[in-house]
């Protein structure tokens, strides 16, 4: 064991590997001493005599860093996992660093997996040239590590010593470790430990104390020393006359008035000053807190609830509207909330979908309205209730039970209509698609009911317990699955079943293709399993990490999802059994279903959420955080309602509209860069990574099938295009995306009806911004040696250049022609070009590299957007002047992408973090949040403004602006009150605030457990 550090910066980090790795390891350490790093690396283990946890444990906390050696043998070593576990315990940056690839089917820990990795394979990567990637990777926000590091050691040192007072933060210290707490709130990589947040807050109220304590003193010793003063003074004055006695103790009785009235205005002042710096410091406190569970499975609303409490402490605090911002961007609206009060075991839609029943472990079956929650009826039963199902018209509820018991129920009215007793269980209820029999799913076997005259039809013997059943859409096929693994297929007409040896343990689910040709099987055995209906034999099989719960297909059937206790839900290519996405919980995910528009999942599962994907992108959309382990969720008919049971008998129901405001999309196989509309609203260009620029019509936009036209194919890749103002050009700038064909770093200008088109070259350097003069006369390029050339458009002839130093990353025309404004890389401004002159006329400064550049319709308004987050305002006046507005917006992460709508009202912004931001220019404030899966590249309103299309990966995301979700910043916290169902009870409030009296932080909501 050994620790170097032979650098001036003193950055520690852990090394975790396994042993048989030692000689990789010496080499990396090696390279980190070199660049003046510090390891802390086990080089022939502890030994088993020592304190091997403490060891370890005080080497992470003293780490700034947390380096995991990926290989065979360290991922199956518990001591790695520990010491993994540890770091992510500390919250330390992880930067897992690939030595060897894991062998095939080897499970990796998840914090492994969901992390970039830093390539250092032996002959298949450069050593040398990627020590600096891992260096910087190291150094990244590493002020801000560092004193995460210092604040952890000291808060573990304090809780070591039994919370001693004298190893709190005092002075300056504790006032950079809130400033330090502070920051974290402002990026969603830093974490907060819970004990630092809690070592940080007891060392403000402990400081707080003390000034109350030292002005009491200091008071106390004040009114001391003048008594006696004043004592002294009578003594004297016994030998003065009684003239004199008198004038003294006037004077004596005018300076104690005095005095009282100074300790009086110096507690008053000393009071103010300790309760304004106790409620910045809760309300810090609060949003720290707040961000660290706003990332833990099943804690949105407690993060919800913290963010508004810091929020109520100091309104208008930042960090915690940017908290409520997010949480409510996927927080859906509760419509109401029922109790069984016993596990929920299935949920079942009626025909018309307008109804849906429940049944419980407590054996009732209960009918409740689908809108608003209501209940019409509950039916007892003996034992437990597996299943339920309705007959095709709705008007009978069919319910089977541990008992061996299938009852028919008048749906209407909760009358008993007939009851079947059979031998053994009865685990499923499927109804025929016509309606003429009722599959029904017992131990050992499976009856048919002829529902005409609810009686026993037929009946198969099965080996194992007949566990899911399903019936192919047109009737001609049944399937049933079994305990022992077992699946048959019935040919309905024919009275014949196929019984095949499929899975190795318990069949979960099955379910046929809405085609009917394929049927996909789950189970046990962790596999799901495509079998060809027509002849019983496997398609393909697809491996996940533990067993495979439940299975559903997409409405067209080109793929299906399931649900694993591998914590991820996974869409699957039907055809080839491909996974397309990976979706993850945090513990075993048990229910997956689809909207009937095929563009939304919603899954459950024990991490204690529901959450709704998109399925095109794989983003979270929602997530509705319940009391206990999902049970089963439905969507209404148009999914703007979801239905929540749980383990727990609590049923919930969620209004998700706010999904409506997404209206379609348009998916691509390759990723892609931009997508605008034209401005006559007639069509929508797009450039992919798939080599071409494609052409929509905006009539078929959202169209799955929506003819595309190939308007410029290209050799390299494409970054940006532009649109002239008149929609008869498109501009598209083109680069060498293989390094060795410096031709290819070019524009290519053409006519939208594909009669002309036009190479614009800046001799093979780099361009980088392209913009068209809103007089459709030029088009204007710039490369990344600075050089702006101004082209016409109808000959391609260059008008004249504009010489500048730097690069140039985005570029804009004012709507009068007049003015070029030109964001910088470097230099952390943005130049205003007078075209009239060819000069500058304007510098606008800004901290960090210029990305995006817009101007307002009517031309009054420029907006700048910043790497570093920031979005300024500029008023143009007539005489030229740009003016900085007061306000200036912020988002999280890298600006890509900014667009006034036509009516000036709203600025649309992407950013890095996966987000499309909404502000309202009038107000001066963010109004929605709108989820990505990634850097949101691109965003475009139509030119009536009622859409806004935006850009992430693969898919063009359209909305209607009319139904994005707006709020503004006096109505926040009602707004996220509206989406809780309950405050804190006592034991969480206790948790968070410490002896802090307990208040209700939504008035209108009732304590947590009531």
């Amino acid at each position: 064991m050994e620790e170097k550090n032979n650098g001036s910066r003193n950055i520690r980090i852990f090394i975790s590997y396994s042993r048989k790795n030692k000689a990789f390891v010496r080499k990396l350490n090696g390279a980190m001493e070199e660049a003046g790093i510090s390891s802390w690396v086990d080089w022939e283990g502890i030994p088993l005599s020592s304190d091997w946890m403490a060891e370890i444990t005080s080497a992470i906390q003293s780490a700034d860093a947390f380096i995991f050696v990926i290989s065979p043998d360290s991922v199956k070593s518990k001591f790695c996992m520990d010491e993994l576990e540890l770091g992510i315990r500390f919250n330390k940056k992880i930067i897992p660093v690939l030595y060897k690839e894991p062998d095939k089917g080897q499970q990796m820990h998840p914090k492994l997996g969901s992390t970039h990795w830093v390539y250092l394979r032996t002959q298949k990567d450069d050593f040398k040239a990627t020590i600096p990637k891992l260096v910087k990777a190291i150094q990244t926000d590493l002020g801000w590590v560092q004193e995460h590091t210092r604040l952890l050691q000291r808060a573990a040192e304090w809780e070591h010593k039994k919370r001693n007072k004298s190893y709190l933060l005092q002075g300056s210290d504790l006032e950079e470790g809130e400033r330090w707490m502070t920051e974290s709130t402002k990026d969603p990589s830093r974490v907060v430990v819970p004990i630092q947040a809690e070592y940080i807050s007891t060392s403000r109220k402990e400081a707080v104390k003390r000034q109350r304590n030292l002005t009491i003193g200091v008071g106390a010793a004040l009114v001391l020393s003048i008594f006696l003063g004043i004592f002294a003074f009578i003594q004297r004055g016994q030998a003065i006359e009684s003239e004199s006695k008198a004038l003294n103790s006037e004077a004596t009785a005018v300076a104690n008035e005095h005095l009282a009235a100074a300790q009086r205005a110096l507690a008053e002042e000393q009071k103010i000053i300790a309760d304004e710096n106790a409620q910045r410091a809760k309300a810090l406190r609060s949003a720290s807190e707040a961000r660290i569970y706003q990332d833990q499975a099943g804690e949105l609303g407690t993060s919800t609830l913290l963010a508004i409490n810091a929020y109520q402490k100091i309104p208008g605090l930042a960090e915690a509207e940017d908290i409520l911002r997010h949480n409510l961007s996927l927080l859906a609206v509760p419509v109401k909330r029922m109790q069984v009060n016993s596990r929920i075991w299935s949920i079942q839609l009626s025909p018309d979908r307008k109804k849906f029943a429940t049944v419980d472990s407590a054996g009732k079956a209960c009918l409740w309205n689908v809108q608003n929650g209501n209940q019409y009826f509950c039916v007892q039963h003996e034992g437990i209730v597996f299943d339920s199902t309705f007959s095709e018209d709705g008007n009978i509820l069919i319910t089977g039970t541990e008992k061996g018991v299938v009852t028919f129920w008048d749906a209407n009215s909760g009358v008993l209509i007939k009851s079947l007793q059979f031998e053994g269980k009865i685990f499923d209820l499927n109804i025929h698609p016509n309606g003429r029999w009722l599959g029904v799913g017992r131990s050992n076997a499976i009856t048919i009911v002829d529902m005409t005259d609810m009686e026993e039809e037929l009946f198969f013997g099965q080996q194992g317990d007949v566990t899911t059943i399903d019936f192919e859409k047109s009737g001609t096929y049944m399937a049933t699955g079994t305990s022992e693994g077992y699946i048959s297929i019935w040919k309905v007409t024919e009275k014949t079943i196929t019984t095949i040896s499929r899975h190795k343990g318990e069949v979960f689910d099955i379910l046929f293709s809405n085609d009917g040709t394929l049927l996909i099987s789950t189970g046990a055995d962790s596999t799901a399993r495509a079998t060809v209906t027509a002849n019983g034999g496997e398609l393909y099989f697809v491996k996940h990490g533990d067993w495979v719960e439940d299975v559903t297909f997409g409405p067209d059937d080109s793929w299906y999802a399931t649900a694993s206790d591998d914590n991820f839900v996974r869409i699957i290519d039907t055809e080839t059994g491909q996974e397309r996405l990976r979706l993850a919980h945090t513990n075993f995910a048990t229910k997956v279903r689809v909207s009937r528009d095929g563009q939304w999942i919603a899954t459950t599962g024990y991490d204690e959420t529901v959450r709704i994907w998109d399925t095109v992108t794989g983003v979270e959309v929602v997530q509705i955080p319940i009391d206990t382990t999902g049970a089963d969720i439905r969507f209404n008919s148009d999914s703007t309602h979801l239905i929540v049971g749980d383990q727990d008998g609590n049923i919930s129901l969620w209004d998700i509209s706010q999904l409506k405001a997404r209206t379609g999309f348009v998916q691509f196989t390759e990723f892609l860069q931009e997508a605008h509309y034209s401005p006559n609203g007639e069509w929508m260009i797009v450039n992919s990574d798939d080599r071409n620029i494609w052409l929509i019509k905006s009539d078929e936009l959202g169209n799955a099938d929506a003819n595309r036209q190939k308007l410029i194919s290209v050799r390299g890749l494409t970054t940006k295009v532009a649109i002239s103002a008149d929609s008869k050009w498109v501009a598209a700038i083109e680069y060498d995306s293989n390094g060795n064909n410096t031709s290819l770093n070019r524009v290519i200008l053409t006519s939208v009806d594909g009669e002309k088109k036009i190479i614009l070259s800046h001799d093979g350097n780099l361009i980088d911004a392209v913009a068209f003069t809103p007089n459709n006369k030029q088009v204007i390029t710039a490369d990344e040696k600075g050089l702006i050339n101004i082209w016409d458009i109808e000959n391609g002839e260059k008008a004249y250049k504009i010489e500048t130093n730097g690069v140039i990353l985005s570029m804009v025309v004012s709507p009068n022609s007049r003015y070029l404004v030109t964001g910088i890389e470097e230099g952390n401004h943005s130049i205003v070009w007078d075209l009239t002159t060819k000069t500058p006329a304007a510098t606008l400064d800004q901290i960090g590299k210029i990305n995006s550049v817009q101007f307002s319709s009517d031309g009054k308004l420029l907006a700048t957007g910043s790497s570093e987050a920031t979005i300024y305002l500029w008023t143009v006046e007539t005489d030229g002047t740009f003016t900085k507005a007061e306000n200036e917006f912020h988002v999280n992460g890298k600006l890509s992408a900014l667009n006034f709508s036509p009516d000036n009202k709203w600025l649309a912004v992407g950013d890095s973090t996966g987000f499309a931001y909404l502000f309202d220019l009038a107000l001066a404030q963010e109004v929605a949040r709108l989820p990505h899966i990634d850097n949101v590249t691109s965003v475009s309103f139509s030119p009536d403004g009622k859409q806004l299309a935006t850009v992430s990966r693969k898919a063009v995301l359209l909305w209607d602006v009319g139904l994005i979700p707006l709020v503004m910043r006096e109505n926040l916290i009602e707004t996220a009150c509206s989406r809780m169902t309950e405050n804190f009870d006592k034991n969480k409030w206790k948790l968070v605030f410490f002896e802090d009296e307990y208040y209700p932080i939504c008035p209108n909501l009732p304590a947590g457990g009531n």
